[in-house]
């Protein structure tokens, strides 16, 4: 406040386009680590349906097979099961670092990334 009884706002705008880079920061944050989960998620899929057709096409051993895949693409084999002559299978990844990390700054843990797939001989009835 001046001697006047008037307030000075010498530097407002200086506070006002700090906010401003700040929630621009936040936005570009915030749409890096949805793009991390996005692309996380895709991954995971893609690793399923591999995992599902290496199985249905091996002789016998499918779950194994299906989990040697997983593995090699850096995910974990969940569930693995034959119904009838198709093989389910379930891999699983863990959230990308960014995703972890906004979680961690509300104090919340996220959950890892799961996918599923079938896959089975095209003749089947």
């Amino acid at each position: 406040m001046r001697g006047d009884g008037r307030y000075d706002d010498a530097g407002a705008a200086t506070v006002w386009a700090l906010a401003l880079v700040f929630v621009l920061m936040l936005a570009a944050l915030v749409a890096g680590a949805v793009a991390q989960q996005s692309f996380a998620r895709q991954r995971v899929a893609a690793t399923a349906d591999v995992a599902a057709l290496a199985a249905a096409q091996a002789v016998d051993g499918q779950c194994v097979e299906a989990e040697r895949l997983a593995v090699a693409n850096g995910a974990a084999l969940l569930a693995c099961a034959l119904d009838g002559a198709d093989v389910v299978v379930r891999v699983s990844v863990p959230p990308p670092l960014l995703v972890r990390r906004l979680f961690a700054l509300v104090g919340q843990e996220p959950s890892d990334v799961v996918g599923a797939a079938r896959a089975g001989p095209p003749d089947w009835p």
